[in-house]
């Protein structure tokens, strides 16, 4: 029988369409979510409103609350849903945890939307490669961050550290009443002490942002920091769902027409202020590029000690094993490498170190012990070095117990793969795998009943559910754990010694209280305002 022609008149086709996409609709929001998925029996808060689900509570809560309170309930696996019927699951226990970060961590990617929102912001290089990319970039990068290159720079960091107690000082001596101090964002403060070291140690740049307020670097990564909250992390994500938003987002064309955007407050400012941040990160790579061709010309060596110099000699030079490391060094990837380290580099130091000045404003008892030991180094050797850093037992105590209560990004995600069984749940491929770091660093089970305290002596005296690669989890594990994690530790110990021995730090009333941003980091959303008084130098 003929295929009768007239059936595929404009208003069938019409109606077709408005079927089939109510259809895609409804499965997508609730016949899946409710009837039929694999893990519809998985345990887990309710399922909410059909669009948004539990979307809206997550982004409305400090990182990790509702987290922590739905495992507490409902067990060490959950599922959480939304928006738009998506999935993810939730899970409390280290063997699934080991093998999401570890043992089968090529089975577990970065989701793509969490690739483009940290590559847009943080560079396309390490942060969003995965596989055998990732294995051989990090194995390239490596060296730049061994011991003996970052021993050789933390000297760097002390000419910035006390022109940073020089502008303290004068700020508290302007005061009609020095002796009671100021009132200073902390938070506002360390962020441009760590730009600046991390110019200096990673590009041999001279940012000089503690003097000028008009830096382009700092005002524009200011500007994007400012950003975060809830209400504009949930629209920078919907935008970057969009087929080819995240292309667009790095476009010129996007930057041209940016202005058209200014009703989405989020993507205008992540245009603008990227395409600041990349003009100047061009203008850092150029310059080491020059200079270190010049070196090894001159020299066959250059003796900057910097990171992008370290990388950019090895891209230069013959490497050892023969193999090309061209791809990971060339001059598209060093851009990308460089926002890593810009962003990676200086917000999640600048925030932990304001936590941790938050928890000893609270807790004096510590900071006088911690004064002690500091002012003791500082009397012997007033520049510490990397070994001095490293050997200061209650120093490192502090800022352990800082990294576990405020991890500087308060969760990471990765989606399965591939179908397989985790902790007894069947998870199908593509489901979000959403990873609360600041839950596991304070996981009454691992940690004691006062998991949720500031308490650094504990490091004394570890608890014997404590696991070393799980129970803390700010720097995350296995091939994608951070690989500047000891030269962040370094730098902040290096600051908290300086500005600790020179000052006392207190609330500004008992009332105070931590206000962290629902946001990619945990940076403090009053930029931490805690009085600044100084203390008498030994």
């Amino acid at each position: 029988m003929p295929f009768d022609l007239k059936l595929l008149s404009p208003k069938r086709l019409a109606l077709a369409l408005f079927f089939y996409v109510t259809y895609r609709i409804a499965y997508r929001l609730v016949l899946w979510p409710y009837f039929l998925s694999p893990l519809r029996k998985v345990p887990g808060p309710p399922l909410g409103n059909p669009i948004s689900g539990h979307f809206p509570t997550i982004l409305k809560e400090a990182a990790g609350v509702p987290q922590r309170r739905w495992l507490n309930k409902y067990g060490p696996v959950i599922r959480a849903v939304g928006p738009f019927g998506i999935e993810r699951l939730v899970f409390i226990n280290p063997e699934p945890l080991k093998r999401i970060l570890v043992t089968d961590a090529v089975d577990f990617p970065r989701p793509d939307f969490f690739r483009h929102m940290m590559g847009i912001c943080a560079g396309y290089g390490l942060f969003a490669a995965d596989g055998a990319d990732h294995k051989q970039m990090r194995k390239a990068m490596n060296p730049a961050f061994s011991i003996a290159n970052l021993s050789a720079q933390t000297d760097m960091y002390y000419d910035i550290i006390e022109d940073f107690m020089k502008v303290l000082d004068a700020e508290i001596d302007a005061e009609s009443n020095p002796e009671e101090g100021k009132v200073l964002p902390v938070y506002a403060r360390l962020n441009k002490v760590t730009l600046d070291i991390i110019c200096k140690t990673a590009f041999g740049y001279d940012a000089n942002t503690i003097h000028n307020n008009e830096d382009p670097l700092a005002v524009a990564y200011e500007e994007l920091l400012d950003l975060q909250s809830g209400e504009n992390l949930a629209n920078l994500f919907l935008a970057l769902t969009i087929p080819g938003m995240p292309t667009f987002f790095q476009s010129r064309t996007a930057w041209r027409l940016r202005n058209f955007f200014k009703r989405f407050r989020a993507t205008c400012v992540t245009i603008d202020s990227m395409n600041r941040v990349k003009a100047c990160s061009r203008a850092i790579l150029q310059e080491r590029i020059a200079e270190v061709s010049t070196s090894l010309s001159e020299t066959g060596t250059t003796r900057q000690k910097d990171l992008i110099s370290v990388m950019l000699q090895a891209r230069m030079s013959e490497n050892p094993d023969g193999k090309d490391i061209g791809a990971y060094f060339s001059d598209a990837m060093m851009a990308e490498h460089v926002l890593t380290f810009l962003l990676a580099g200086h917000e999640t130091t600048a925030s932990c170190l304001a936590w941790t000045l938050w928890e000893l404003a609270n807790d004096h008892k510590s900071q006088s012990k911690l004064r002690a030991e500091l002012q003791a180094l500082v009397k012997e050797s007033p520049r510490p070095d990397f070994r001095q850093l490293k050997d200061s037992p209650f120093l490192d105590a502090v800022m352990m117990e800082s990294l576990r209560l405020w991890a500087p990004v308060p969760a990471t995600v990765r989606k399965a793969g591939r179908d397989v069984y985790l902790d007894g749940v069947f998870v199908p491929k593509d489901t979000i795998l959403y990873i609360p770091i600041l839950v596991f660093n304070t996981w009454k089970e691992h940690w004691g009943p006062d998991a949720e305290s500031f308490n650094p002596e504990r490091w004394f005296n570890l608890p014997d559910n404590y696991n070393s690669t799980f129970s803390l989890l700010s720097f995350t594990a296995g091939p994608h754990a951070c690989i500047g994690r000891l030269m962040s530790i370094m730098e902040m110990k290096a600051v908290l010694a300086m500005i600790i021995t020179r000052y006392e730090f207190d609330r500004l009333s008992p009332d105070q209280v931590p206000k962290p941003t629902t946001g990619v980091t945990t940076k403090p959303a009053d930029h931490m305002p805690l009085r600044v008084r100084k203390v008498l130098r030994v």
